[in-house]
């Protein structure tokens, strides 16, 4: 283990193993802010529009910046964080005109994976994956969302998994 001389003008003093270097010139931070939330109860029939996931349970999550409750990560630094979300459907009614996975940050709303769910076929289980680099200032938030057109009926599903079996999930990392 290499030695990591900290900056007492910084105020890094104290900091234990905040920053490690190996003999291989491998870097970690153990403060690094990363999350990895899931679904661990489905979401039935969701309307049409706007519909929040419920990133209800969590395998990690460095720092406490996920809430489970209102399913929002709070960035504690500003930075560009590295967003993935995998979004995993059922019973699609083929009258929607158009889906997004939907991320929506405090600044700005991310339209990503749009389709068309009139060429699928209702039967099955389909997943979706997004994923963006996210500018955030300390304290934007950023949650996962579907957004449909207002086509169609109610019927649509949100599949969950468990820590051992994830089905729609989000993950959030610190990258700079």
């Amino acid at each position: 283990m290499a030695l990591v001389k900290l900056n007492p003008a910084l105020g890094l003093t104290g900091v234990a193993n905040a920053l490690s270097i190996d003999a291989n010139g491998h870097v970690t931070k153990s403060s690094q802010p990363s999350v990895h939330a899931y679904s661990s109860s489905s979401q039935n029939d969701i309307s049409t529009g706007i519909t929040t996931v419920n990133l209800d349970a969590e395998i990690y999550d460095v720092n406490s910046d996920f809430n489970t409750t209102n399913y929002t990560f709070t960035a504690p630094v500003t930075g560009k964080y590295l967003v993935t979300m995998n979004l995993v459907l059922t019973d699609f009614d083929t009258a929607f005109q158009w889906m997004y996975v939907l991320g929506v940050a405090s600044n700005r709303n991310y339209y990503l994976n749009q389709i068309d769910p009139r060429l699928l076929s209702q039967d099955g289980i389909w997943s979706f994956s997004a994923s963006s680099l996210v500018d955030m200032d300390a304290n934007d938030t950023f949650l996962m969302k579907i957004r449909t057109s207002s086509h169609g009926a109610a019927q649509m599903n949100i599949l969950s998994g468990s820590a051992a079996a994830t089905e729609t999930t989000m993950t959030i990392t610190l990258l700079s």
